[in-house]
């Protein structure tokens, strides 16, 4: 099955996109994406003894879990997005030539 793609329009709409985060951070607690989430997602080994426990509450761990799920979700969405693009094959246009 072949899928063809408009470059074309596919690069007005990331022309078109807003330069804004997929998931809002407003009201999550910087600390926590900064020093927990953000390099657990880049693989990070994180250590107990590392954490500051005194710079965030129990509010704030229930607010970035539901950060980290929505985030989870946007980058779902993206992937159904970019696995048929990653899997299109390139075809040459057709041109006439002249003699």
């Amino acid at each position: 099955m072949s899928m063809k793609l408009n470059l074309k329009l596919l690069a007005t709409r990331f022309s078109q996109a807003k330069e804004e985060p997929l998931v809002a951070s407003d009201g999550i607690n910087r600390y926590l994406i900064d020093n927990v989430l953000t390099p657990a997602m880049g693989g990070k080994t994180l250590y107990v003894r590392d954490i500051d426990f005194s710079a965030f509450g129990q509010d704030d761990i229930e607010a970035l879990v539901e950060y980290h799920y929505r985030l989870n979700h946007e980058m779902q969405k993206l992937g159904q997005f970019a696995g048929p693009v990653s899997q299109a094959l390139p075809t040459p246009r057709h041109t006439r030539t002249f003699c």
